[in-house]
């Protein structure tokens, strides 16, 4: 379009007033605009499905050869999809590790909760002299007693085992954790890896108007002479330029941001080259949205309540389980042979109240707030799959207006433009303004087209499933 619209300022303005060589110039600018033509590659969606389409020729399928050989870069090599970037992630991972070996230490720490402590040896001299006649005697003092015996605290059978099924809880918690720590780095990726397509998509769009910009900006230099173009519109040109400039450095840095958060997950890959549009990705359907109670956050909060209930039975049975100790013993008096001693020792409840009952009332109570945090949980990622959806439909019909409102007002504008140019009247501003259209047009179908495909990523990772 923008060359087509500058052909016929060209034709009717500049041609007529250059001399002969000059004309061959202007032919040659002529059909590098037409070549470049900036609307031969405005995406176009396709109502009801929200495809983006060149406006000329309909693209090949996703998941096509004809599809993966437009995507393929300049130079022959494999392009990282978002299911192979995804399917990278599920490697070597530190943290889903970490939680493991928590898991496996609570494992361990759970049969030592089930065993009874070891026995103490115990060894010791009674009533040795340090003044008197038999002073630092060892033999010579009737009193002088030599011991040797062991003792053990006797914890009961029943506070050994909920003792042992709190730590295995906790031991859930951590492999629980690790799921949900391995589904939260798959979102992770996929975030980055739409990040980095949007980029790259940007970059390709704004990569194409600067050149037709800048052939454009030469055209309206060559036709300020013959009056048909004005220096300030020159100046506007390469204002926009500069603008456009700015704005592809910054999809440059997008990209690679968004390479640094995939290299975080997948490592090297991450530097592969990307797919030249963001494909479209099939959301969870609404039946699916049950699918979140299996969500891994949702089996840690459970686990984690599970983990207090079985906190609340320990305390129950440390109030009402009395542990006992005991001791035995084999004294030896020099002087009068040897004898044996045994005591025993329960803890008596003076303050049960304020002590025993006290330990319940909080176990209970950590319980309780972890059945809270537990509905908190769901009714969160209930929150979050309602707005993703929203947001889905919300881009779906957005890219339906660029299609059905957006692209036929600009191309009545085009139409309206030609036939004034046509006419003998008409300058080169108004080019211009389609231009720019045009740009916020294509750019803004490409954020929403991530937007989509963000919504999309977020459903897919609180029900775990796709659509297809």
């Amino acid at each position: 379009m923008w060359g087509r619209l500058l052909l016929h300022c060209i034709e009717r303005q500049l041609m007529p007033a250059l001399p002969r060589k000059r004309v061959a110039a202007a032919t040659v600018i002529t059909a590098l605009l037409s070549a470049q033509s900036w609307a031969q590659n405005v995406p176009v969606v396709d109502e009801g499905s929200g495809t983006a389409n060149n406006r000329q020729a309909a693209p090949a399928a996703p998941g096509s050869a004809e599809a993966a050989q437009s995507a393929r870069p300049t130079i022959d090599g494999a392009v990282l999809t978002i299911e192979e970037a995804v399917a990278r992630a599920r490697g070597d991972q530190p943290a889903i590790a970490a939680f493991e070996r928590e898991a496996v230490a609570s494992e361990e720490a759970a049969v030592v909760a089930r065993s009874l402590p070891d026995l103490r040896l115990m060894l010791g001299i009674q009533n040795f002299p340090i003044t008197g006649d038999d002073a630092f005697s060892p033999i010579d003092s009737m009193m002088t007693m030599y011991m040797i015996g062991v003792m053990r605290e006797d914890v009961s059978r029943s506070k050994r085992e909920a003792d042992a099924a709190r730590i295995l809880a906790e031991a859930l918690v951590s492999r629980r954790q690790a799921s949900a720590q391995e589904r939260r780095i798959r979102y992770e990726v996929m975030i980055a890896w739409i990040d980095g397509v949007e980029a790259r998509a940007k970059q390709s769009l704004l990569a194409r108007l600067i050149a037709d910009l800048r052939t454009g900006r030469k055209v309206i230099e060559a036709s300020i002479p013959t009056g048909g173009s004005t220096p300030s519109l020159a100046l506007q040109a390469q204002s926009q330029i500069a603008l456009e400039e700015a704005q592809l450095a910054d999809a440059e840095r997008a990209e690679a941001r968004a390479r640094a958060e995939l290299a975080r997950w997948i490592g090297a890959p991450a530097s592969l080259p990307l797919p030249a549009s963001i494909p479209d990705i099939e959301p969870p359907t609404a039946a699916m949205r049950a699918l979140l109670t299996a969500h891994p956050e949702l089996l840690v909060a459970q686990a984690e309540q599970e983990a207090a209930l079985r906190g609340v039975d320990v305390a129950r049975q440390q109030r009402d389980e009395r542990d006992v100790s005991w001791q035995v013993s084999l004294g030896l008096r020099p002087k009068y042979g040897q004898m044996v001693s045994a005591q025993v020792s329960v803890p008596l409840q003076l303050n049960r109240r304020n002590r025993q009952d006290r330990v319940v009332a909080e176990a209970q109570a950590r319980a309780q707030a972890a059945s809270l945090r537990l509905e908190d949980k769901r009714r969160d990622l209930l929150r979050r799959f309602e707005v993703a959806a929203a947001d889905y439909r919300g881009a779906e019909a957005e890219l339906a207006r660029i299609n059905r409102d957006a692209i036929p007002s600009l191309e009545s504008a085009f139409r309206a433009a030609e036939a004034r140019y046509a006419g003998g009247g008409g300058t080169l501003e108004q080019p211009f303004e389609i231009v720019r259209d045009y740009v916020e047009l294509t750019i803004q179908a490409v954020e929403t087209r991530a937007k989509r495909a963000r919504a999309a990523a977020e459903m897919i990772y609180i029900t775990g499933e796709a659509g297809r």
